[in-house]
């Protein structure tokens, strides 16, 4: 292992690997060798490896496939890197397809990684590689904790917000006057047809204004009107 790289051993793993993998050992669509294989090769702890794979992952590298291991998904040889890419560019082709269809407007999410790899027939690292493609070209972009959507940041808009809204409108309107108790999570979920992490989204964009507040043994709760109404 070369020792030029600075940093954490796994840091330096992660480095030889992706040299390997960038000349072929293993091959893109390869297998990579167990946790336990890699300790023995470099002299290190499981949890270490565990650490410097868990980095290629993250580079979209390698992927992890249930009751098989690890597969490269990246980085293929020089002569081969056309063929290895194929999949994810053809994925980033259809999606920026639809996109431009009007199939998936400006501001909407897209489906989840693991969502759209089912759909496909590939790896989440596959995805996250045509995600990442489209993001460099700003035709979707990545919102912390929320997921990916088309557009810019700007144009990001998710049905959370659009329940945080309706219930902006709802207290304006003394619908619900301060200090009033807000249907619960399960409850405006089933009144609003969404799911109760969407409800859970509008409340934390209701509570960072101080809209509403969360009380012990009480809920949600009114807190004060909205700016401007």
């Amino acid at each position: 292992m070369s020792k030029a790289i600075d940093g954490p051993t796994y840091v330096r793993i992660a480095e030889d690997i992706r040299r390997r993998i960038r000349d072929g050992d293993p091959p893109a669509g390869g297998m990579m060798p167990s946790e336990a294989v890699l300790a023995r090769t470099y002299g290190v702890a499981r949890g270490t490896v565990r650490q410097a794979v868990a980095e290629l992952e993250r580079a979209g590298l390698v992927a992890s496939e249930a009751g098989r291991g690890r597969r490269v998904v990246g980085e293929a040889p020089s002569g081969d890197r056309r063929a290895a890419s194929t999949q994810y560019e053809t994925i980033a082709e259809a999606m920026r397809k639809r996109i431009e269809s009007g199939e998936l407007a400006a501001g909407q999410q897209l489906p989840a990684e693991a969502a759209t790899a089912e759909e496909y027939g590939v790896s989440k690292g596959t995805v996250r590689q045509a995600f990442q493609l489209l993001a460099s070209e700003q035709t979707i972009t990545s919102i912390h904790g929320r997921g990916w959507f088309v557009g810019g940041p700007d144009h990001a808009h998710t049905r959370a917000d659009d329940i945080a809204a309706a219930l902006r409108r709802e207290i304006a309107s003394g619908q619900f006057a301060i200090g009033a108790v807000l249907p619960g999570e399960s409850a405006l979920a089933q009144e609003r047809g969404v799911g109760r992490i969407t409800v859970r989204r509008a409340f934390a964009l209701l509570e960072a204004e101080g809209i509403v507040e969360k009380r012990a043994g009480k809920g949600r709760v009114v807190k004060t009107q909205p700016k401007g109404s």
